[in-house]
């Protein structure tokens, strides 16, 4: 195997126990669970800014558009991204987030931008219940 593929595997499984681990859990989300988001997105970031500078900021395009499998990925992730923008969007805006700036945070970062968003509302969300 090589090392994307292991790297691949690796964050399949970390989603995989971070999923199931939210479904076994019967109590609400609380304080500092915020940080669970800002732990998976630091190492992501981190590992996006690493790509950057390594293959420039648009050397995915060439691949997304290459082939018919390279633009479901890219329709799936904007299906997904926009998904859970919507879900959280609600949550945010109680908590006195402005929707406006964090679509833009997430047009342009994607999911970093939205694990950011995630962990922010439910840290607000634990402030304003305390």
């Amino acid at each position: 195997m090589s090392h994307t593929e292991l790297i691949a595997l690796a964050g399949f499984a970390v989603a995989a126990v971070a999923m199931l681990f939210v479904t076994q859990s019967k109590k609400r989300v609380s304080a500092p669970v915020w940080l669970i988001p800002v732990l998976v997105v630091v190492p992501f970031a981190v590992w996006t800014g690493l790509v950057i500078a390594e293959e420039g900021l648009l050397s995915f395009f060439p691949m997304l558009m290459g082939s018919d499998w390279g633009l479901q990925i890219w329709f799936d992730r904007l299906l997904t991204v926009t998904a859970a923008f919507f879900l959280l969007q609600n949550r945010a805006r109680a908590v006195g987030m402005k929707s406006e700036i964090w679509v833009l945070v997430v047009i342009f970062t994607g999911s970093i931008g939205l694990l950011l968003m995630l962990a922010r509302t439910i840290y607000l969300e634990h402030k304003t219940a305390v």
